[in-house]
């Protein structure tokens, strides 16, 4: 299973089961993250490209932008790499994909992918006309191919959104840098301090934070994440 950084816990990205998580020797990299919000997202979207991953693994790494609320569900899509990546059909180099939501049910997935390191993978997490259900769609960003998708009603509540580098049981460390590019959280209501709960850890930066539509949309030009040491 994988779940969300212990930083990220103040903005309410913590699902079910998440608490148990952080008692491990886990690891991890650079993240920037913002929330919560005086209001709720509706829709958030990034493109990432992840870097290689690395030739071979020990345990097990993921890179991921994610979000969650109130009710404990944890929606997060994930670029993965395994000791062994050959369940999404990955080869030495690439990483497996797949949209994922967690919560006191434990993890549901959708169908998972390979991605190379300098594919653009667009992550959207929209919600749906009947306010509670959240589709994740998965792309590539340069032919518009379809990765992975999933849909889960998990409520209205998102508060906050944030990148990470997770590592666990001893793996091996991202070894190329990653990009979040054009980042859009768009929120359901007007909230002009959105942008003041901004953090970064772990050497990320990130340029290009600008509001628009009085404080509804925000947006981050690129989000910078080293390797990790």
């Amino acid at each position: 299973m994988r779940f969300i950084i212990p930083a990220l816990a103040s903005i309410g990205l913590v699902s079910a089961g998440v608490t148990e998580h952080a008692k491990r020797d886990d690891t991890w990299g650079g993240s920037v993250s913002l929330g919560p919000s005086k209001s709720t997202i509706i829709n958030a979207v990034t493109t990432l490209i992840p870097g290689a991953a690395p030739p071979t693994q020990n345990g097990v790494l993921f890179l991921w932008p994610g979000m969650s609320n109130g009710t404990g569900d944890l929606v997060q899509t994930t670029l993965e790499s395994w000791p062994s990546n050959s369940w999404c059909g990955a080869t030495k180099g690439q990483w497996c994909v797949r949209a994922s939501v967690f919560g006191s049910f434990g993890q549901l997935d959708g169908n998972g992918a390979a991605v190379s390191g300098d594919d653009h993978v667009r992550i959207e997490y929209n919600l749906e006309s009947d306010g509670q259900t959240w589709k994740q769609t998965v792309t590539n960003a340069v032919t518009g191919a379809l990765l992975s998708t999933y849909s889960l009603a998990s409520g209205p509540y998102m508060r906050g959104y944030g990148t990470g580098t997770e590592c666990n049981n001893h793996c091996s460390g991202t070894i190329a840098a990653q990009k979040y590019l054009n980042t859009v959280i768009t929120l359901a209501g007007a909230d002009t301090t959105f942008g003041s709960t901004i953090s970064k850890a772990a050497g990320a930066s990130y340029t290009g934070l600008k509001s628009s539509q009085g404080g509804k949309v925000w947006t981050i030009a690129e989000i910078d994440i080293p390797a990790m040491n």
